[in-house]
């Protein structure tokens, strides 16, 4: 008597299919945010590579998109601009559609409410609080009770439900970086975005400043200029020395390797990303606290000593080829 191979399992919810073959990304607002989305739209593009990308984006993330061959057209708009001008701006903008089949919806804010109204047939994102009306399509995560997880999984997870191969090598890969230069010449951002307390002290890269022409002699130190292209920048540079902040994310996405000096933020959570980023951290009992000031003595980034950060220094230099 014949058999018959048992039947498969029924799934729990049908399998998410990305419809048409013209998507539209709405990046983070928040730039570091959207450098950890970066993976995930390199992922949506090798899942559908003749489908087209264009990413909706903040104005002072331009030259991020822009430079990934991955994104096909990208839409900036002013911080603040309302869901109306957002919407007409998706009707008619600077891409090549004035329609989309698709979009990936990361956050709730003025943009989600944008795509929502101009009726973009399939809108996947997390259900997230003020996010969760504007998708046509939700895509709940479930996370297990662990160690932090970094951010960029966050992004991954999601383009995976998709069906795009998330967690893979090519999804990481930088964009080209030029020849190193022939004389050391190191970019300098220690200042913080986040705040006085994410700092690495003055005094501390003096000394640092000093160590390093005694020991090698001429060293050119790069003023990191904010409001000009940063990737020509830092492109130029054989490495960067910065405090956590929005040079760093900079760095990992141009390829740079990097020493980044965390205090009150979590490197685990929210480090830039890339092997060629390297953290130096002094774990004391009161961070990761957040604070943009301290209210204490700055003892995680005091703790952060020239010897370490100079150490890491050169062995960020090594890696620049």
């Amino acid at each position: 008597m014949s058999t018959l191979p048992d039947a498969a399992p029924i799934p729990e919810e049908p399998a998410r299919h990305l419809k048409g073959g013209v998507l539209l990304v709405v990046a983070p607002v928040d730039l570091a945010e959207a450098f950890f989305s970066v993976p995930a739209v390199r992922a949506l593009k090798h899942f559908r590579p003749m489908g087209s990308i264009t990413v909706l984006c903040v104005e002072s993330q331009r030259e991020m998109w822009d430079a990934m061959p991955e994104v096909d057209a990208v839409v900036d708009y002013p911080l603040g601009s309302s869901a109306r001008k957002l919407h007409a701006l998706i009707k008619g903008g600077e891409s090549t559609h004035s329609f989309f089949d698709s979009a990936v919806l990361w956050e709730p804010g003025a943009a989600a409410l944008a795509v929502m109204r101009a009726r973009v047939l399939q809108r996947f994102g997390y259900p997230a609080k003020g996010l969760v009306k504007c998708l046509t399509d939700p895509v709940e995560r479930v996370t297990d009770p662990g160690p932090i997880e970094h951010r960029v999984r966050y992004y991954l997870g999601l383009v995976q439900e998709l069906g795009a191969d998330a967690f893979v090598r090519q999804n990481f890969q930088t964009i080209p970086l030029p020849e190193k230069p022939r004389s050391i010449r190191i970019a300098v951002a220690v200042e913080s975005e986040y705040g006085s307390a994410y700092q690495w002290p003055e005094a501390k890269l003096e000394t640092l400043k000093h160590a390093m022409e005694e020991k090698y002699g001429a060293v050119q130190w790069v003023a990191i200029r904010k409001g000009e292209p940063l990737i020509p920048q830092l492109q130029s540079c054989t490495a960067l020395l910065a405090s956590d902040g929005e040079v760093a994310h900079w760095a990992s996405f141009v390829g740079l390797p990097a020493v980044v000096v965390f205090g009150p933020g979590e490197p685990d959570w929210k480090r830039p990303l890339g092997k060629q980023s390297l953290v130096v951290r002094e774990h004391v009992a009161c961070s990761p606290c957040y604070l943009a000031e301290c209210p204490m003595d700055h003892r995680c980034m005091d703790g952060a000593s020239v010897e370490r950060v100079m150490a890491a220094l050169e062995s960020a230099m090594a890696e620049r080829s």
